[in-house]
């Protein structure tokens, strides 16, 4: 041959080489790409799942820790089961395609029978479950609806695994692939809970997520078929061989890992805002952390950098010592938050990145170490009994993480030791890992450990003045409580800090929202039930009708045990009636019962928290509609200073949807915390005058109307926005909130983030954009009277109106002298414009009182305008005749 040809046939080996070596790397490229979307998806499915299924068992916590264990337990069962068919068979392509193309076509059923499930479920558990009942019917519907696809999902990592085995010509790629499997599971959270949900809902992002798998199936099949069927790697070896030590350990880090972070997540919503998109953070945090963990140990076993078979007791080390830093910066997190939050100005990108940052500094290295432990341990136990075991046990661990530290240790010991149990369990696990004496290394956690636990420092964090105290804490199983009195004796209930849920001080606010949808009802009502309880103190209220039997629904058991701080016993003898307080979420519990009620009222729910978004969808109000009897009213409390106005109209609209008489009513005129009442139902007629005299004759009843100043028809029809015709106007066309699109869960949050106008500035938009078409709340009398009463009652809502307007822009702590020269044109307007209208008459009485000290004149003056502007009342006149006799 001469030197050309050979020359040439060189050159041709070294291109078809070349070919070969860049079709081989992109077939590897594929498969990372195949490895990543099933991680995306399968991570989209969990959210939106859980999610789905959360509407038919319930917001309680037992429901949601069942949901969570039997996804965990599916993946278990799909591991164990298929393990010994997918090491053996020389067809990896085919049974992973097998399997995504089922996860797949599962999907696409539970679009049609999960929404069935939301009806048939809560009756099945029924109204007042107890708690193993409840756990067992959670656990099992969702372990069954769901085992299709979770038992396919627990075997496609083994499965994947012998398909990149063929591939790579080695068998230690299982970290590599963990990694871009997990890492396509951080852009499934984000994508699911920042894009797809809020603009698609639940139905068509599960739609996208089946397609995902049903073409990466089909697509795995097709390009991957011949180069695996040609060089499969068969590993034979008999599971039974695998060691012992190894799957305990595998199945105490599953517990011990997803245990940090359960304690951890509920530590940080304390500090974090405990929106949807609070826990997707931590959550893609957490994961972000565990790939890189996987994705480092691979690197190392490539570079030879990594001896696995010797490093069980060091990784397990490291993960204690890790897990007791980030316990020790828990304390750091509430000053992370605020820092970084400040530093990147408001809204909804830097407090999500605040919320990243925090998560990042208490979980990243924890869970980066976690990865490449669970990446070793795999590592060395496929190579005895098969990935799928060692990935079975793991999960079958972390399915039994939320019961034995959510439900059982945290409420018991609390959160810190409970994080210090878990960091000493990791420590006891070098006993078993290693096969030789412990480390003398181990000391360094060890005394680290030590020296958390007998740290002085609360794992607490509860917001409060100087001058204020801490009554009360709690860690529930759902939240946690505390109780704070301030200065002035007052004394308020927070709910994992953030949310406040009354107090002693609201007193009067509280118990206007149990009476006036009672007196609009017409005061007859002989059932009622309340939808959330909060304090208490709004529920008390129902003590004062005489024949009414009152339930009250409350999620927080912590909340039901909380109320005599607040001065409200439910066993007094004061209740004519005994009422029932049921522990319950308020939704799966309008669902479940089957009694009828005369009034419904659901108590202020803050539409930012994560659940209560479900409290506002059309599906709730015509479950609420149908436990209505056929004179009954349903109130929905809506808090307009945690609202902004797109949300409340996406809300009014919800509801006109299904209450189509409904009206919007005030609580009364604070313009720092409006509070708005939607008010529908059968029972809601039209009004008459003298209304409470005809319906109001208990005594004890009559005495509370007056301390609650309602002991007027002019006051209980003053709060009135509109009816709905003008809401429908106010809330115009658009969206409503669904099942299906719960746009309050995900678009309330933003008020949190960033509130874009002050909350007087909203009430004031909503009384000028209803007011030009308000109707009437009387008959369209015949009779004298109600004509008359009628002219007075418009002319009391055009002062209302005047007088919110004029306190707009203004707050306890502004100039008085001030406030009067820009507020007193429209106050003495308003006192003009109708006499039965006293707070703007109030206000300028008080002001006039005050100014006395630093302008005698000008008090004088602003009691004889009063005297003036209304006559028949003689305050001005009387407080004149006291300072200028």
């Amino acid at each position: 041959m001469t030197t050309s040809n050979r020359d040439a046939a060189w050159i041709a080996d070294k291109r078809k080489s070349s070919i070969t070596l860049l079709r081989q790397n992109m077939k590897i490229f594929m498969l990372h790409l195949v490895v990543f979307f099933s991680g995306l998806a399968g991570l989209g499915y969990q959210m939106s799942w859980t999610r789905m299924l959360s509407v038919s068992l319930g917001h309680e916590f037992v429901a949601v820790l069942a949901v969570i264990s039997a996804f965990f337990v599916g993946l278990s069962l799909g591991a164990f089961s298929l393990n010994k068919i997918i090491r053996r068979t020389n067809r990896p392509v085919f049974w992973y395609f097998l399997l995504e193309v089922l996860i797949g076509f599962w999907a696409l059923l539970l679009v049609f029978i999960l929404p069935q499930l939301n009806s048939g479920l809560p009756r099945l558990i029924g109204t007042t479950p107890q708690i193993i009942w409840h756990w067992c019917v959670a656990f099992t519907s969702t372990l069954l609806i769901l085992l299709p696809s979770t038992l396919a999902m627990g075997a496609t990592l083994p499965a994947v695994e012998r398909m990149a085995a063929s591939l790579f010509k080695r068998q230690n790629s299982i970290a590599g692939i963990y990694s871009l499997n997990t890492l396509g599971a951080v852009l499934g959270t984000l994508v699911s809970t920042y894009w797809l949900l809020p603009v698609f809902g639940l139905n068509t992002t599960l739609v996208s997520f089946a397609a995902i798998n049903l073409l990466i199936g089909c697509f795995s099949y097709f390009y991957f078929k011949s180069s695996t069927a040609k060089g499969a790697l068969q590993n034979r070896s008999d599971p039974s061989q695998s060691s012992p030590r190894l799957l305990i350990v595998l199945f105490f880090t599953g517990l011990l890992g997803l245990g940090f972070e359960v304690v951890v997540v509920r530590v940080l919503a304390q500090v974090l805002e405990g929106t949807v998109f609070t826990y997707a953070a931590i959550l893609a945090i957490y994961l972000l952390a565990t790939a890189a963990g996987a994705a480092c140990y691979q690197r190392c076993i490539h570079l030879r950098a990594w001896r696995f078979d010797a490093r069980d007791g060091h990784l397990i080390m490291a993960v204690s010592l890790s897990c007791i830093i980030g316990s020790y910066l828990l304390w750091f997190s509430e000053a992370s938050y605020t820092w970084v939050f400040s530093h990147w100005g408001s809204g909804l990108v830097a407090a999500l990145f605040a919320e990243m940052t925090t998560a990042t500094l208490v979980l990243f290295l924890p869970a980066f170490i976690m990865g490449g432990l669970f990446s070793h341990l795999v590592q060395k136990t496929k190579a005895k009994g098969g990935l799928g075991l060692a990935f079975g046990f793991n999960t079958l661990g972390a399915a039994f993480a939320p019961l034995m530290f959510g439900v059982v240790l945290l409420p018991a010991l609390g959160a810190k030791l409970t994080l210090a149990v878990i960091c000493a369990s990791y420590l006891l696990l070098l006993v078993l890992a290693a096969k030789s004496q412990v480390d003398w290394r181990a000391l360094l956690p060890l005394g680290l450990l030590s020296a958390f636990v007998l740290m002085p420092f609360p794992m607490q964090f509860v917001d409060k003045a100087d001058d204020s105290r801490l009554l009360h804490y709690t860690e529930g199983v759902v939240a946690t409580v505390a109780i704070v009195e301030e200065a002035d004796q007052s004394r308020h209930l927070r709910v994992n800090n953030h949310f406040t849920m009354g107090g002693t001080a609201s007193r009067f606010s509280d118990h206007r929202q149990s009476h006036l949808p009672f007196l609009l009802q017409g005061g007859s009502a002989e059932s009622a039930l309340y939808l959330g309880l909060g304090t208490g103190v709004t529920f008390q209220a129902a003590q004062y009708y005489k024949n009414l039997k009152a339930t009250g629904v409350e999620l927080i058991p912590e909340l039901v045990e909380l109320m005599p701080w607040f001065n409200v016993d439910v066993k007094g003898p004061h209740w004519i009636n005994k009422p029932k307080i049921i522990t319950a979420d308020a939704r799966r519990f309008v669902v479940a019962d089957k009694n009828l009620y005369d009034v419904i009222i659901s108590e202020v729910f803050h539409p930012a928290r994560d659940g209560a978004g479900s409290l506002y969808t059309r599906e709730h109000f015509l479950a609420v509609k149908s436990r209505l009897s056929d004179n009954g009213v349903f109130c929905q409390w809506l808090p307009l200073f945690q609202l902004e106005l797109d949300v409340l109209k996406l809300i009014v609209r919800t509801y006109l949807e299904v209450f189509t008489n409904a009206q919007m009513h005030m609580a009364h005129y604070s313009l720092g915390q409006p509070l708005l009442c939607l008010l529908g139902g059968a029972g809601l007629d039209k009004f008459h005058a003298d209304w409470l005299v005809n319906k109001v004759h208990y005594r004890p009843l009559q005495r509370e109307l007056v301390l609650n100043r309602l002991n007027s028809d002019y006051v209980l029809f003053g709060g009135y926005l509109g009816g709905a015709d003008s809401l429908r106007r106010f809330a115009g066309d658009g969206p409503l909130n669904l099942d299906d699109k719960p746009l309050v869960t995900y678009t309330a949050p933003k008020f949190v983030y960033k509130p874009s106008s002050l909350p007087a500035e909203r009430l004031l938009a909503i009384i000028q954009q209803t007011a030009a078409h308000r109707e009437g709340l009387l008959v369209d009398a015949d009779v004298e009277s109600d004509g008359e009463f009628n002219s007075k009652l418009r002319a009391y809502w055009q002062a209302r109106d005047i007088y919110l307007s004029a306190g707009v822009g203004f707050s306890s702590r502004s100039d008085l002298l001030e406030m009067y020269q820009k507020s007193a044109k429209k106050l003495k307007e308003a006192v003009a414009i109708s006499p039965e209208f006293t707070a703007a008459y109030d206000a300028l009485l008080t002001m006039a009182k005050v100014l006395y000290r630093s302008d005698p004149s000008l008090s004088k003056q602003i009691l004889s305008e009063l005297q003036l502007l209304n006559p028949s009342l003689d305050s001005a006149r009387k407080l004149r005749a006291r300072l200028f006799p």
